[in-house]
């Protein structure tokens, strides 16, 4: 799986999970298009497809870009903001390690390569 063929499958499993359906378009207030909103912006959220760094270690540069899409989540005015991940589960379990007590109102979720989905963390 890419990156692309992941954001088809989470765009499917959250719409599932939300009970709604999910499509990629801009949210009023950002000038960020993100992969996963309602048609009223009520939820709001984007698919990452990580990796370790040679299988080992946390991606420097994909962590601060972590840290910038909880920003940018964090300041549209949906009730139900998240990250979705696939790929390598590490990678968002590291950054909730080391950043997720700044987290305030966006969840993570992971999806595993049978499409099962995981809670990992409540944004408070």
């Amino acid at each position: 799986m890419d990156g692309r063929s992941f954001e088809v499958l989470a765009a499917r499993v959250m719409s599932e999970h939300f009970g709604v359906p999910l499509g990629s378009r801009k949210v009023a207030g950002t000038p960020k298009k993100f992969d996963l909103v309602s048609l009223d912006g009520s939820i709001v959220g984007d698919a990452k497809y990580y990796t370790m760094v040679r299988g080992v270690s946390p991606p420097p540069a994909k962590r601060s870009v972590i840290a910038e899409y909880v920003w940018l989540l964090e300041h549209t005015n949906a009730e139900q903001r998240f990250l979705v991940f696939g790929n390598d589960r590490r990678v968002p379990e590291g950054w909730l390690k080391d950043y997720g007590h700044l987290l305030d109102g966006v969840d993570f979720y992971f999806i595993d390569e049978a499409a099962v989905l995981h809670h990992l963390m409540a944004g408070k």
